[in-house]
């Protein structure tokens, strides 16, 4: 499978664009709109631990989180590498995408610092012409995706 086509794939990659750009600048509104109403995301602690969300307003409590936390501003999340695959579920207008995922924190004077890095697991499902997240996996560079590396 080759993938969404051409105009597809440039609404997603602008949906991830106004995804960050969301995160970043505190758009919380904006931010939920990015999601369908049936939405599912986890996201994983360093401790290992997952949070499950569903609905928008578990996403917007999650976006929150960062939002209302003193020292956010600042942050950039960035996501590249993109990998389109099917959807698990074989429906239409929906793929799989998986990325890199990083986030740097700039607090000048001092200079900017990379905070976390791993990747990103998503579903994407184009409603009524828009491309939306209908669910999001935030995952650490550990565990599971480094599998092939263990030791047997």
């Amino acid at each position: 499978m080759t993938g969404p086509s051409t105009e597809d794939r440039l609404a997603i990659f602008e949906l991830y664009a106004r995804y960050s750009w969301a995160l970043d600048t505190g758009d919380t509104d904006g931010y939920v709109d990015l999601f369908t109403d049936d939405c599912e995301a986890t996201e994983e602690s360093r401790e290992g631990t997952l949070e499950v969300l569903k609905g928008k307003d578990d996403i917007r409590h999650l976006v929150l989180k960062f939002h209302n936390r003193e020292g956010f501003p600042g942050h950039q999340h960035q996501m590249g590498q993109f990998v389109f695959e099917a959807d698990p579920q074989g429906r239409p207008d929906h793929w799989l995408v998986r990325s890199y995922a990083w986030a740097t924190i700039n607090h000048p004077p001092e200079p900017p610092h990379l905070h976390w890095c791993g990747h990103v697991r998503d579903v994407v499902a184009k409603i009524d012409g828009r491309w939306l997240i209908r669910s999001k996996d935030i995952m650490g560079w550990a565990g599971a995706v480094l599998a092939r590396f263990e030791k047997a």
